[in-house]
Order: C-alpha cells, then sequence, then structure tokens
C-alpha cells in the first residue's frame, strides 16, 4: 500500500499545475510497483486541498491571457481521467480537511473517498464565475444524485463531512485521530485481493452505470468473467479454498505478465 501526501499546508494544499504532475508521478510508480496493492491519498496539515492557488493559477492565467479562457483544460481533463482509468490499483482518497473546487474534483474519480468529522467539502466554481471540471459534472451526480449536485454547485457552500457521507460522495466519516489508521486499514484490505478481479470490476462499475443497453451490461460482464475464469488469481482462490489456506496472490501475481 502507498500513502501519498499533497504537501503545501502553509498553502492549505491549494493546487497547482506542478502538484498535479508530482502525485500524478507517485501513483504512476505505486502502480508499477508489484509490492504495491493500493494506493491511498491525503492532505498535510490542517487541509486536504483548498482548490487552485488563486495567485498561481487564475491569476497568472487571466495576466497571460487576457481572460478565464482555458483551451487547453478539456485535454487535460482528458488525461487525467485516461491516467486515473489507466492505473489498474485501487484509489482511497482519505479527506482530512477542507476540500474546495478541485480539491475534490480531483478525487471524485477515486475508488473510495473517507472523510474525517473536520472535512469540509464545496463545489466552489459558481462563487469563480467558473464551472466544475475533471469530469465532475457527470461523476457527481452518478455519486449523489442530480439535485443535490445541482444545489451544492450552484450555491457553492460549503458541506460537512456528515452531509457528504448521507449524500454518498464519501462512505464513512470519522473522526479525525483515526482517519488515516482507517484509510491505511482499508487501503492493506484493498492490497490483499485479486488484482486481476479488481481491475475487472472498477471497468465494470464504471462503464455499465450509465448504461440504458441491458444487453450491453451482460455482454460486458461474460467478457469479464470469462477473463476471470482464466486468470491465475481465480485458480489460486479456488485452490487455497479447497486447501483451507489463505490464498497468496500477491505470488500469482508475480507470475502474471
Amino acid at each position: 500500500m502507498a500513502l501519498i501526501a499533497l504537501n503545501r499546508p502553509a498553502k492549505l494544499n491549494a493546487w497547482t499545475p506542478r502538484m498535479m504532475t508530482e502525485y500524478r508521478d507517485a501513483i504512476e510508480r505505486a502502480n508499477a510497483d508489484p509490492d504495491i496493492g493500493s494506493i491511498v491519498m491525503t492532505g498535510a496539515g490542517r487541509a486536504f486541498c483548498a482548490g487552485a492557488d488563486i495567485g498561481e493559477v487564475f491569476n497568472t492565467q487571466i495576466e497571460r491571457s487576457g481572460n478565464q479562457s482555458d483551451p487547453q483544460g478539456n485535454r487535460r481533463a482528458e488525461d487525467y481521467l485516461g491516467f486515473l482509468q489507466r492505473m489498474p490499483k485501487p484509489t482511497i482518497a482519505a479527506i482530512n480537511g477542507a476540500a474546495v473546487g478541485i480539491g475534490i474534483t480531483q478525487v471524485l474519480p477515486f475508488d473510495i473517498r473517507i472523510a474525517s468529522e473536520e472535512a469540509r467539502i464545496g463545489f466552489f466554481f459558481v462563487r469563480m464565475g467558473l464551472v466544475p471540471e475533471l469530469g465532475s459534472s457527470s461523476f457527481l451526480p452518478r455519486l449523489v444524485g442530480a439535485g443535490r449536485a445541482v444545489e451544492w454547485c450552484l450555491t457553492g457552500r460549503m458541506i460537512t463531512a456528515a452531509e457528504a457521507r448521507d449524500g454518498g460522495l464519501v462512505t464513512e466519516v470519522l473522526e479525525p485521530d483515526a482517519l488515516l489508521a482507517r484509510a491505511l486499514a482499508l487501503g492493506e484490505e484493498l492490497a490483499d485481493r485479486p488484482l486481476d478481479a479488481v481491475r475487472l470490476i472498477r471497468s465494470l462499475l464504471r462503464d455499465n452505470a450509465q448504461e440504458p443497453d441491458l444487453g450491453e451490461v451482460t455482454r460486458r460482464e461474460s467478457d469479464a468473467l470469462r477473463l476471470a475464469y482464466a486468470s491465475p488469481q481465480h485458480h489460486e482462490a479456488v485452490k487455497a479454498f479447497l486447501e483451507k489456506r489463505r490464498p497468496n496472490f500477491g505470488a500469482v501475481r508475480a507470475k502474471t505478465p
């Protein structure tokens, strides 16, 4: 299990392009390491990520272009979402404090989000005369429903951790001192699962969540099940069950190209 921390505590971990580059590199290295089975991301200090750095991102962009347009924004968003989808290992966001704007949208594509009781979440885009990005206009309604998504985004108000849990944005809310320990334990639990099955399950849930054609849903499931049946990790699970022992998925994974 790998732990990644957004580490600009003096700036409440305000997002910059350099931060994105560095944590993407950390995620990529974790996925390439056969000894790592899952990835946990949190924030250093009292915030998770207080949104984009106003001076370094927005003001710099205005000074360069003379307006707020960002012709490369869509390309960057597609690249980030494609990057996360290509990475096979499960991701967990441990939201320890304020998560605002891109501070929350960057982890909507993560597999699991848990939060501290002190976490506060805000989709502040409307306050800055902007709109949601990084695919969040799709992810957020799927997670919390269209009604909540519209209200949260149009008011731009801060949402408590309890409201985020009740809405489905996070799955657990914990005492601040217990958050990281729970995230790491959850990461270890997921790291112990067969990676081939994890990858296939994540792909099915992502692709079928909004698929109206049940025939296409079952076709994807059949294709994935065919691959799963052929997986050495499935064979190891069956063998371990019959031999009344814990499966050793790591050893099997190491032999799988």
